[in-house]
């Protein structure tokens, strides 16, 4: 639940709604360290999902009220430095990248959970 809720806020919320889309609110409200991988005791499973239904939501309003190469709203210079991705295409192709790796992973943990293989070539 912590990796899908890192999707959530670190990658979902903070990529389209801070960066592409420059609420202030969400800025100053972004997570610190490793906080969004942690899911307190009292977070159900359904509410983390919910949660990342509900971010996929809005992540969709800013894709649809954004040109493709529109320039990026807010930088976090001091995360990452000078900017290296530019336009919402770009915040795009990094985020279906994260978010494919991070898919992989759970595939990979959900596999030395119970042995299942999703995708076997022989």
């Amino acid at each position: 639940m912590g990796l899908v809720q890192h999707l959530t806020l670190d990658v979902e919320r903070f990529w389209f709604r801070a960066v592409v889309a420059g609420d202030e609110e969400v800025i100053h409200g972004l997570p610190n360290g490793d906080e969004a991988w942690k899911v307190a005791p009292e977070v159900s499973a359904i509410e983390v999902l919910e949660l990342y239904r509900r971010e996929a939501e809005l992540t969709d309003a800013v894709i649809t009220a954004t040109p493709a190469d529109a320039a990026l709203a807010w930088w976090p210079h001091d995360l990452f430095g000078e900017p290296h991705l530019h336009t919402l295409r770009d915040v795009l192709l990094h985020v279906i990248t994260e978010t494919a790796c991070h898919a992989g992973h759970l595939d990979a943990a959900r596999e030395l959970i119970d042995g299942r293989r999703w995708l076997v070539l022989t």
